[in-house]
């Protein structure tokens, strides 16, 4: 006789599990207090992301992009709306999510080496010495920085640093990975060194990406789906698939006809938002 399927059953429930969004926003909305004015940034902001998935979120400056991925970092809380990350609510930084900041060179500690840098925060998670190592170990690998373990950030390019944060993320080994304007900071080729990285980095490891960035060539060039933020207070103005064929690649791709298709869709939202708030 057939297995009936009966509530609380752990096969059903893994299929659930593994069919459900990892990250789910519901009607988040953030207004932050400044004496007796209020100003609301965010309004409405409802989306879901794929396990596995790379988005960027793109908008005008100023429109609130990095407040929304903090919320969802949990380092800032909305005014109202629900995060789930995994299906749990977020509501303190969760121990499956990592960020790699815009601002590399404060994040990494000039008084400790690459490989001390990246077992930062496995120590402050108890893991024993020699998992912390291997875990570094293959981070560093990931990244192309072996041969520079034992080296100090500031003997580091600024790609290298950077190179540094994604790896100290990667040995946490997230289910899902935030970045905010991770290559703005770079020059424009090691910016496309660095794309290509994260793009191998997220095949290799499976992890979930969530990137905000201002610039839209990126945003086409690295996303599986662009959410256009814009409007004030801002909202999601529209989610767009991009569906470009894989591997991506600097060149060819950026050459495709259906590659400047959506950069120009992308930029003529963001354009008439502009207009739209007189900005």
């Amino acid at each position: 006789m057939a297995k009936a399927n009966i509530v609380g059953d752990p096969l059903i429930e893994t299929a659930a599990q593994s069919s459900r969004p990892i990250l789910e926003i519901s009607d988040l909305s953030k207004t932050y207090r400044v004496g007796d004015e209020h100003n609301q940034v965010l309004v409405g902001i409802s989306l879901q992301v794929s396990r596995g998935e790379f988005v960027c979120i793109v908008g005008p400056s100023g429109a609130g992009k990095s407040t929304l991925l903090r919320c969802i970092a949990g380092l800032l809380a909305p005014s109202s709306g629900t995060i789930l990350l995994d299906a749990q609510p977020v509501h303190d930084p969760p121990p499956k999510l990592a960020v790699v900041f815009q601002d590399y060179s404060r994040s990494l500690m000039p008084w400790m080496s690459v490989a001390s840098n990246v077992m930062l925060p496995l120590r402050s998670r108890g893991y024993a010495r020699s998992e912390q190592v291997r875990r570094a170990d293959e981070a560093l690998a990931a990244v192309g920085l072996t041969a520079a373990r034992s080296r100090y950030p500031w003997q580091l390019s600024g790609g290298m640093q950077q190179r540094v944060a994604i790896a100290r993320a990667l040995a946490y080994e997230p289910e899902a990975m935030l970045m905010d304007e991770p290559f703005a900071s770079v020059d424009a080729q090691t910016r496309s060194d660095l794309e290509d990285l994260i793009l191998r980095v997220r095949d290799t490891f499976g992890m979930t990406v969530l990137l905000v960035t201002h610039d839209i060539d990126e945003s086409v060039y690295l996303a599986d789906r662009v959410f256009v933020m814009g409007g004030s207070p801002t909202s999601v103005s529209e989610q767009i698939t991009v569906d470009l064929p894989s591997p991506r690649d600097q060149v060819s791709t950026k050459l495709l006809p259906r590659f400047s298709e959506l950069r120009a869709h992308v930029m003529t939202l963001i354009r008439e938002d502009r207009v739209n708030r007189g900005v």
